[in-house]
């Protein structure tokens, strides 16, 4: 007996001896050779974008020719011979043939959710009809125009159930900017809607200029619970004193989509593809509308979101409520909840004012131009106590929606009572937190840019801002001298603040330019009407390529696994029709991905490069354009 149990202790020890020498054998196995990887993309101009450096004109990094893709993750760059000695017999071989390949696009500010919805309800206005009547009016003189909406709001009453909605376009197209200061200059007022339509909830618009009247407030609050005047932005005209574009898009989606979540997911879905064929594979934005959440949810859950989604939590603002400084004290610091497709990157603190001339700023202009601004943040406004409350309660704040400078320095007056109420917010744990702001409409001022620097912001900036607010400089206006305050991003950069892309409203229709030819006016300077505008500010592109990749991912906060093509991160990534950094700008308009990766998965891929590689295309075949298309953006 005790031989047998000698001879088992000595079996099981020799057994244990063999597997520890297999671990070792395996252990010394290196790690690209454990499984063959999933793809590799060859005979490539791989623009890795591993230079993190800060600063005008600085190497893009690492110029390679192959890489490999295994689990969602690229695992080794190098040259052809390198990287091709990896594959396996089920490897997918992408020969590039020379073409240039780049880290995917980060925006950081688009609404593709709402562009994709805005899309499907024009093909179907049978959803916005269930809840909603839209018109349109306009006229020769300010008479006319309040004849016709009068005639409109009477109309409507006479026809509709009370409480259906009432959207009334006021000028549009060639009028826009007269419909604009028609409703901005109080020609047609809350007192002059409400005998018209006690219980039919109206919103005139013009944006940014936006009238209700009584019935709306009831409206939100049947939608939305307790609402108040003061919260939804209503002056004593019934003015919306925010980016009122929210309410279209919200009430829309939360009426007719209410029963009808899988639809919205499926809408949503198709608009994150066409944004991929632009190259886009992650994006911010807030989201605007309670059943978008419910949608994204579906896509998340479902595994079908087609890229992803740095989302700001805005639902503590929305659509008139309240108590936003009490909803986000209780919720904490939540930032970074989700997953790799959908995760939430701060509060989204929403408007701090809108688009010209409703927005907030330093600058001089007559005084009937100045009447027409206001600021939806200045001290003792729930933006700005919120604001406060959000800093001191360690939550991370993206500013939704800012055009002008004053609003930004109200924003950081607000970070800085949060430091003196809380000690433990610092300035250092301030910049960690990588505070955010966007469009660049006329800001940062020059005299602004040391305290932005001081504070660790990031600011997200669209060419399209040169075509938007070049109009409001002139005479009755504002001076000459602002257009230099229009989008300064390479004053900004110079001086310690970190620059960003956005397109504002991503890609929405064929005949689109490419994401590309939309950046062009910041190498240029030069608008959609061929204006000059504020020529010293041109950057060139290797910045303009940082601002859409790795400093963008700096802005989300992800500058770990996105924004280049290093080992270990995401294969997120474009390969070009034409190489961005051959030609003039104009060449850009065709510069576009014929194939788009996210996660090591084929999103998109163009018809003529499936040809080549003998596949099947995939995802949208969008024909581009170099034609200007309208720069005003939805909000």
């Amino acid at each position: 007996m005790k031989q047998r149990w000698a001879l088992f202790v000595w079996m099981i020890s020799f057994l244990a001896l063999c597997g520890a020498a297999q671990a070792q054998q395996a252990g010394a196995i290196p790690e690209e050779v454990l499984a063959y990887p999933s793809m590799v993309v060859y005979n490539a101009k791989l623009v890795t974008m591993d230079d993190h450096s800060f600063g005008l004109n600085t190497p893009v990094g690492t110029i390679a020719q192959a890489m490999a893709v295994r689990d969602g993750k690229i695992l080794a760059v190098g040259s052809n011979d390198a990287i091709l000695r990896l594959a396996g017999p089920r490897t997918d071989r992408v020969d590039a043939k020379g073409r240039m390949v780049m880290p995917g696009i980060i925006d950081t500010h688009t609404h593709i959710h709402n562009g994709a919805l805005s899309n499907w309800v024009a093909e179907h206005p049978e959803a916005e009809a269930e809840n909603a009547s839209s018109y349109s009016v306009s006229g020769r003189t300010d008479d006319e125009v309040v004849k016709a909406i009068t005639a409109t709001v009477q109309e409507h009453v006479r026809s509709q159930k009370p409480g259906r909605w009432a959207f009334i376009s006021v000028g549009g197209g060639r009028d826009q900017v007269n419909g604009v200061l028609f409703l901005a200059q109080k020609k047609f007022t809350i007192s002059m809607l409400n005998p018209l339509s006690a219980q039919h909830p109206v919103i005139l618009f013009a944006h940014p200029s936006y009238v209700v009247n009584d019935a709306f407030v009831k409206g939100l609050e049947g939608l939305y619970g307790k609402v108040s005047k003061d919260a939804a932005g209503l002056d004593e005209w019934g003015r919306i004193k925010s980016t009122a574009a929210q309410y279209r898009r919200e009430i829309l989606t939360d009426l007719y989509f209410r029963s009808r979540v899988p639809l919205l997911a499926d809408i949503t879905e198709e608009g994150l593809m066409l944004n991929a064929a632009a190259g886009i594979t992650t994006y911010v934005s807030h989201i605007m509308g309670e059943r978008f959440m419910d949608a994204f949810n579906v896509l998340m859950r479902e595994n079908r979101m087609p890229v992803r989604f740095a989302y700001t939590h805005w639902f503590g603002f929305a659509a008139g409520y309240a108590d936003s400084e009490i909803f986000y004290k209780k919720m904490g610091d939540f930032r970074g909840h989700g997953n790799e497709y959908f995760w939430q990157a701060g509060v989204g603190l929403g408007a701090i004012d809108s688009g010209p001339p409703r927005f907030c700023s330093t600058m001089e202009a007559p005084r009937e131009t100045k009447e027409l601004e206001w600021c939806q943040n200045g001290p003792g406004t729930r933006e700005y106590n919120t604001t406060k409350t959000l800093i001191a309660n360690y939550q991370r704040v993206q500013v939704g929606h800012a055009f002008a400078d004053k609003g930004v320095d109200y924003f950081l007056d607000a970070v800085e009572e949060a430091m003196k109420e809380n000690p433990a917010i610092t300035l250092d744990y301030i910049k960690n937190l990588r505070l955010t702001s966007d469009h660049c409409g006329f800001y940062p001022r020059i005299s602004q840019i040391p305290r932005l620097a001081k504070f660790g912001m990031i600011i997200s900036c669209g060419a399209n801002v040169l075509t938007r607010s070049a109009p409001w400089i002139g005479p009755g206006r504002f001076a000459p001298e602002y257009m230099k305050q229009i989008a300064p991003i390479k004053s900004a950069i110079q001086g310690g603040v970190m620059v960003t892309f956005e397109s504002e409203a991503g890609i929405r229709v064929e005949g689109s330019r490419s994401y590309f030819g939309h950046a062009i006016p910041f190498l240029t300077r030069k608008n959609a009407p061929g204006q000059e505008i504020a020529p010293d500010e041109a950057i060139d592109r290797n910045t303009l390529l940082k601002m859409m990749t790795n400093w963008a991912a700096r802005y989300i906060m992800k500058e770990d696994v996105l924004g280049s093509l290093e080992k270990g991160k995401w294969a997120d990534f474009v390969v070009l029709s034409k190489d961005y950094f051959a030609g003039p700008p104009a060449a850009l308009y065709e510069v576009y991905p014929v194939m788009t990766v996210v996660a090591g998965n084929v999103r998109v891929l163009r018809e003529e490069f499936a040809r080549e590689m003998g596949k099947s295309p995939v995802g949208p075949q969008i024909v581009w354009t170099a034609e200007a298309e309208n720069a005003s953006g939805p909000e």
